[in-house]
């Protein structure tokens, strides 16, 4: 897998009146409803204060969480500020244990939104509301929820059309590999978002925040997930999968560890941010939600290899080659098999083997039904039924329907000339 989303609830926001720099703590009053208040006015102010870039009034109404924590607190929010940071709010979810004898616990969904992003990114938060001489305070740096970039370090921003890179600097000091993948991923964004306008169409964000990082340990970090695990990805994306505000999914930021992007070609780099951009376009214009089973109405076969098929359109590599795991397991007597979703959270030779039955099969699509055919059925499977999209039924229904309507042909059928064409060794795809 090289993408992976934080799932959340949504919940409401708590903000407050407080004027610019008035994130100082207020005296504790009574009961519950008092220290949720004063949770979204502290939160509130702390933001807007951020946004000013004003950190000193943003630490106000904070206590340190732990020895040198205010330090680092203001270390971290200065690299926010001159990484072009545009807001950053906390939409309070709840405030546990308001009658127990511990602290409180505030816990809700950050938004942030650096200057370059068209969306801002969500992601889970919790901190401690503490009384700190009679008033309430946060506990800051908060040990809740998930790192942003310039909590790993230093950052410096390249704006660029289509987004920016943020290329992290652990302890201030740049690394040769980190900067060399920032460049090129600078270089190359202008041209991937493009390629994805064409393909996908414009209506999406359109601005998306590359973050690259020296190490997978830090990609994993970012994204949440276990250190091995992101050591088998070639990329990742971070964000929650929930809505904003204003009804429209929150962003995602593609996180690239130079010390494993390094290891693929030239070509492969470009192809890799093309295929995560694909991601963030079709999430952006995703509307439909779970089944009463919870499987995604986009089955990750699908997605994976659509977003693969658009990300190596006009690479000079051998068919062949790209789909190599896939081939060579048919090889060994393994039938062609469609992946299962959590085919994709598998690691080694099982998780290769996924990736290159999604491209196969959704190469084969649209090698017959052209690609705005195949891009017109993630799409149709991806859009609410009340926003045009495949109408309400099992997911296999909802597939099958959905294939007629785009591919001219069933999912079965769909599936037999894609299992002819691995046994046929792909002959006749060309590079």
């Amino acid at each position: 897998m090289r993408r992976r989303t934080l799932l959340a609830g949504a919940g409401a926001a708590l903000l407050g009146t407080a004027p610019l720099g008035a994130c100082t703590a207020r005296p504790v009053r009574g009961g519950p409803a008092d220290a949720v208040a004063e949770a979204g006015r502290l939160l509130a102010a702390r933001g807007r204060a951020l946004a000013a870039g004003d950190v000193e009034s943003a630490a106000a109404g904070c206590v340190p969480s732990s020895a040198g924590a205010r330090d680092e607190l203001r270390r971290a929010d200065a690299a926010a500020v001159r990484a072009g940071l545009v807001s950053w709010a906390v939409d309070v979810e709840d405030v546990e244990d308001l009658d127990g004898d511990g602290d409180p616990r505030v816990r809700g969904r950050l938004r942030v939104r650096v200057a370059g992003e068209g969306r801002e990114v969500a992601g889970p938060w919790g901190a401690a509301l503490v009384r700190s001489d009679g008033a309430w305070a946060l506990a800051l740096p908060a040990a809740d929820g998930t790192p942003h970039p310039w909590d790993l370090g230093d950052v410096r921003a390249h704006r660029v059309p289509g987004g920016v890179v943020l290329r992290v600097r652990p302890g201030g000091v740049a690394d040769e590999a980190t900067e060399r993948v920032a460049a090129e991923a600078a270089e190359d964004l202008p041209a991937a978002t493009a390629r994805v306008d064409a393909a996908w169409g414009p209506d999406w964000p359109r601005g998306t925040a590359v973050v690259v990082v020296p190490t997978t340990a830090l990609a994993a970090r970012l994204a949440g997930l276990d250190p091995r695990r992101a050591a088998a990805l070639d990329a990742v994306a971070v964000g929650q999968d929930a809505a904003l505000p204003d009804g429209a999914p929150a962003g995602v930021r593609v996180v690239l560890a130079a010390d494993r992007f390094t290891r693929l070609t030239r070509a492969g780099r470009t192809a890799t941010l093309t295929h995560e951009l694909v991601h963030v376009a079709t999430r952006a214009t995703a509307g439909a939600r779970p089944a009463a089973d919870g499987l995604r109405p986009v089955p990750r076969w699908l997605s994976e290899g659509c977003a693969d098929h658009l990300a190596r359109q006009g690479l000079d590599v051998p068919a062949t080659a790209l789909a190599a795991p896939l081939l060579e397991a048919v090889a060994a007597g393994a039938a062609p098999a469609v992946p299962a979703d959590e085919d994709f959270e598998a690691t080694g030779a099982r998780l290769q083997v996924a990736y290159a039955a999604a491209w196969t099969l959704v190469t084969s699509a649209a090698r017959r039904a052209g690609t705005p055919a195949v891009t017109a059925l993630q799409r149709r499977l991806g859009t609410a039924p009340e926003g045009g999209g495949a109408p309400a039924a099992p997911l296999a229904e909802r597939l099958d329907g959905a294939c007629r309507a785009t591919l001219g042909t069933g999912w079965t059928d769909v599936q037999r000339t894609w299992r002819a064409d691995v046994a046929g060794g792909l002959v006749g795809w060309g590079p």
